[in-house]
């Protein structure tokens, strides 16, 4: 507990409040998505190993567009944070665009509650992928700037 109330404390000092929230808002979606796919197993609409390759393509997918992320160190407030660049609203336009044309994609091999499951499980491991990555990046540049020892976890 000791090591989590200092890597807290660690965040509050040098992430920003809005890359902190972004993080949050991705968890909180991925964990609501996660039940709506674990019901939907659960109760036979969807088989679980479609599910699972569902959400791996996706983590794939997430950490490829979570290192496209614009995260960096700011001098003048001394924090970690991102900003907007052309990369992700590319990425937003492509997710916006996916998002409408699931059917056309993904209709040929699956109909009707499993495609939106299955779509589910796909926004499922983007989510978990960016979080992973993002994380990753945010650790990777507090450690550049000695806040953060080269041997945490």
């Amino acid at each position: 507990m000791i090591i989590r109330k200092k890597t807290r404390e660690l965040s509050k000092k040098h992430v920003n409040r809005r890359l902190i929230f972004k993080l949050r808002r991705l968890a909180l979606v991925f964990f609501i998505i996660t039940s709506i796919i674990t019901y939907n197993i659960l109760t036979g609409i969807i088989h679980p190993l479609l599910a699972l390759t569902g959400i791996v393509i996706g983590f794939f997918i997430g950490s490829l567009l979570g290192r496209f992320s614009n995260i960096h160190w700011h001098e003048e407030t001394g924090k970690v944070i991102s900003k907007w660049n052309n990369i992700t609203v590319a990425v937003l336009v492509i997710y916006l665009a996916f998002a409408f044309s699931k059917s056309w994609i993904f209709g040929h091999w699956l109909q009707g509650p499993i495609l939106t499951v299955f779509s589910l499980s796909l926004a499922s491991g983007v989510m978990t992928g960016r979080i992973i990555s993002i994380r990753k990046q945010i650790r990777g540049i507090l450690r550049e700037r000695g806040y953060l020892k080269s041997g945490k976890v």
